[in-house]
Formats: C-alpha cells, structure tokens, sequence
C-alpha cells in the first residue's frame, strides 16, 4: 500500500522498515543512507526510520486527542446555543404578552440561528442580557416585580449561562486552534519521512543485482498506475435506542478492492487532513458499523465516510454521510 495520505503513512513506513531490516540481513551490513543527500546532519540508518515512525505515532494520537476534545467542546457550544436560543424565545414572548406597545417591546432583537457565527449569535444574546436588564429596572421602578419567563427563569440565570456560552465558545476556538497545530507537528515528521523512503528505494537497486528479492519486493511509495475503484456507499444514523451511531455499506463494486475502511472526521464537514479510522473490513466481510467516535456528548456532530482500498494504493471515498447525537 502507497501513500496516499495521513491514514497511509503508517503503514507504508512500518513495510519499509521491515523491508529495510530484511535488507541490512541480506547485505550482511547495515544499509546507510547518505546524510549529504538527504541534508541531514548523520547518515541515516533503520533505526532512524524507526524512531520517525514513533514519533509519528504519537502525532497522530495527539490529533486524534485533540480532535475528539474540539467534537466533546463543539457539542458543549452547541447545546449551550440551543439553551440560549430558546430562552431568548421565551423572553421575547413574554414581552410581547406584557409589553408589546412599549418602548421595550418594540427594542426586542431577533432571535439567532443555531448554526450562525459567532458574532451573530452573542449579540442578539448580548442585546437581550442589556434590555432584560432595564426593563427590570422599568418594571421596579412601576411597583412589579423582575420579569420572570417560564419556569420563573430570570434575568441572572440568563447573564450566567451567556457567560458560560461565551466560555464554551472560547473552549471550542481553543481547542481547534490547537488541533492546527497539531497538523502541522504531523505533517512536519510526514515530512522528513519521505524523502527517506525516496532515498531508500534509489539506495536499494544501488546494492543488490536486478531480479534480487530484495529489489523485487520494495515497497511502494506512490499507487502503481491502475484504476481507481467505484466509491463504495455508507448510510448512518444515531440509533436513540442504543445511544450510538449505527449503519451499513455498499461495497465497491470494483474487484481489486481488498479492504473497507470507516473513516470519521470530527465536525459537519469531512476533513481527509484529519480523519481517523474507525473501523476496517476485509474485502467479503459485512459492511455494518457501530461507533460513538466523536458523539460522546449530546449535540455531537461527526462526518463519516467509507473508503474502498485496492492492493496497490488506489482509493476513493463514499459521499460524506453527517451523524448528529440530539440534545
């Protein structure tokens, strides 16, 4: 299997150090990499490799940590929102029911959406908190007591939950600006890997004689020229019955395909930078899939996708299918 993206790089690093300690056997040495060549400070040797992948593993387990705390913060944020949303609703209601000819109850803000911005949400919010609070004062002043929505929620409970919405949102921006830079920390050991791996396979030939095992079983670095399989299908859906996300899958049609893979990326939108696999199937195997990755906390929101895989690094993706665990 070649790379042909974050998810590959591991197993394609581990083939060739394999490769690399069946060479140095073969050789009765160990192989070297030139350091002039790959500009490196020292030679660079299997052990090297090695050390890269390790390091590689433990990126990608911090990507996948973080990518889980910004699924856990977002669904935070996002029932925080709908809190929100609906006590603003129930303010702007009751003002109507007691205030409408008022000058207050014509300064009511409109209600925000649950997905907008998050300017577009705090303001109206912010705007509610301010005229919540004079129409409190107005209503002091005319001998009423504070007005009370339904459940006799009041303003104060208001303030505190804005506060924590702000909070939450402040978390969620935290923490996906963490899981950037926990990209790039991934994507920089990717980066030193390969041009190992493209030295190694020149190095190699360089060694042993044409038609020699060692040369006839190099390791791929790039798909070999052939046909990208049929995208296989996926349905999903959060079962409320069994508090996960269930569902199944078409496999591709193309017969070189040889396994399925569950792939899930946290958030509406499906990032192949920074999904993660979830599940993997060998080609004949049922295609059924049960998973809370990324809808631990109600209001979760998570992009799955289902990848055909052939033997020599070809791939493609079923159309994203978005799972939602309810408030």
């Amino acid at each position: 299997m070649p790379i042909v993206g974050p998810v590959s790089y591991f197993a394609v690093t581990q083939a060739f150090i394999n490769h690399w300690t069946d060479a140095n056997a073969a050789n009765g040495a160990a192989i070297l990499l030139n350091k002039e060549e790959l500009e490196l400070a020292a030679d660079v040797s299997v052990a090297t490799l090695a050390g890269l992948l390790a390091s590689l593993e433990s990126q990608r387990d911090a990507v996948e940590d973080v990518a889980q705390d910004v699924a856990i913060k977002r669904a935070i944020a996002t029932g925080m929102r709908a809190f929100l949303i609906v006590k603003m609703g129930d303010f702007n209601d009751m003002m109507r029911a007691e205030h409408g000819s008022s000058v207050y109850g014509q300064s009511l803000a409109l209600v925000p959406g649950i997905s907008d911005g998050r300017d577009a949400l705090l303001k109206p919010l912010r705007d509610t908190n301010r005229l919540w609070t004079k129409v409190n004062a107005w209503r002091v002043s005319q001998g009423k007591a504070d007005l009370l929505t339904k459940g006799g929620y009041t303003q104060s409970a208001f303030n505190s939950a804005l506060a924590g919405a702000r909070t939450a949102l402040d978390d969620l921006e935290e923490r996906e600006q963490q899981l950037g830079i926990e990209i790039r920390k991934r994507n920089t050991v990717q980066e030193n890997i390969y041009p190992i791996l493209k030295v190694y396979r020149l190095k190699i030939p360089a060694i042993f004689p044409a038609g020699h095992a060692i040369v006839d079983s190099l390791p791929a670095l790039t798909p070999t020229p052939g046909t990208t399989p049929a995208a296989p299908g996926l349905t999903m859906g959060w079962s409320a019955a069994n508090g996960r996300a269930e569902g199944s899958g078409t496999a591709s049609p193309t017969g070189s395909v040889t396994q399925h893979q569950l792939r899930a990326s946290a958030g509406p939108s499906h990032d192949e930078n920074t999904e993660v696999v979830v599940q993997t199937i060998e080609a004949g195997q049922p295609l059924t899939f049960a998973t809370t990755w990324g809808l631990t906390m109600p209001g979760g929101v998570t992009s799955y996708r289902l990848v055909a895989m052939t033997e020599d690094g070809h791939e493609r993706g079923s159309t994203p299918v978005v799972v939602s665990r309810p408030l």
